[in-house]
This record gives C-alpha cells, sequence and structure tokens, in this order.
C-alpha cells in the first residue's frame, strides 16, 4: 500500500494529536502502575491503592497532556496568563469529555445493558472526536498549525 505523503501533510494535526494520545495513554498507565505499587506495597494501602493511583494518574496525566499538546499538537506560543488561559481552557475540555465519557458509559450499561468492558470501547473514539474539537476549536483554537 503506497502512502500519499502529501494526504499526511494535510493531517498533520490529527496525526500529532493521535500520537499525543497514544503516547499520553502509555504515560498515564505507567503513573497509575507507579503510584498503585507505591501505596500498595510501601504504604500498606491495598483496598484505597487503585483510587490513590488514578487519582494520580488523571492528575499526572491532564498536565502532561496539556504540555504535549501545546507544544507538539497545536504549537502554541502563549506565555504567562494567556498560557494559564489556555490550561485553564484545556482542563474544562477535559472535563467536559469525562463528563460526556461518563454518561455515554451510564447509558450504554445501565439502558442499553451493554458490558463495560464494550461500552468502554465504544466510547473511546467518541471522546477522542469530541476532545479534538474541543482543543482545536476552544482550548488552542487561535494557534492551530
Amino acid at each position: 500500500m503506497k502512502i500519499n505523503l502529501l494526504s499526511l501533510i494535510k493531517f498533520k494535526i490529527e496525526i500529532r494529536f493521535l500520537l499525543v494520545g497514544a503516547w499520553n495513554t502509555l504515560f498515564g498507565y505507567a503513573i497509575f502502575f507507579i503510584f498503585l505499587n507505591l501505596f500498595k506495597n510501601f504504604f500498606g494501602l491495598e483496598r484505597s491503592a487503585y483510587v490513590l493511583g488514578i487519582t494520580f494518574s488523571h492528575i499526572f496525566g491532564i498536565v502532561n497532556s496539556f504540555f504535549f499538546h501545546k507544544f507538539f499538537t497545536f504549537r502554541s506560543k502563549e506565555k504567562g496568563r494567556e498560557a494559564f488561559k489556555e490550561f485553564l481552557k484545556f482542563f474544562n475540555s477535559y472535563l467536559l469529555t469525562f463528563l460526556i465519557n461518563l454518561v455515554l458509559i451510564f447509558f450504554l450499561v445501565e439502558l442499553i445493558l451493554l458490558d463495560p468492558v464494550y461500552a468502554g470501547a465504544i466510547s473511546i473514539p467518541i471522546c477522542v472526536v469530541v476532545t479534538f474539537f474541543l482543543l482545536s476549536n476552544y482550548s488552542f483554537k487561535k494557534n492551530n498549525n
């Protein structure tokens, strides 16, 4: 299969977005794994270790994702107060996507009676599209390259 380089260039922001998403998924899981084991093995918090692990994973993941999307995906040049505004918009975008994901999975599991594993798999591409739309049209709107 021959790849048309011109068509790839046309979607360069989308490709960078997916690369950052893949990196952030690996990064977030690594942070989850580290904190899960830290709280479980060193602090003896067997029952709450996963909650603490996912909490820290989300905090570090959002910060990691912001910087990679800011500088790599959307190549934003904002500094100071404007960069802080970008971060707030970014955080709000992720919060909205989280809420959409939560409602979608609830609907699929509780009303359609779909297995949560499948519901999560269905929600991923939807949330990826929503997140890209929010980041490109709201969080980093004036900085798209």
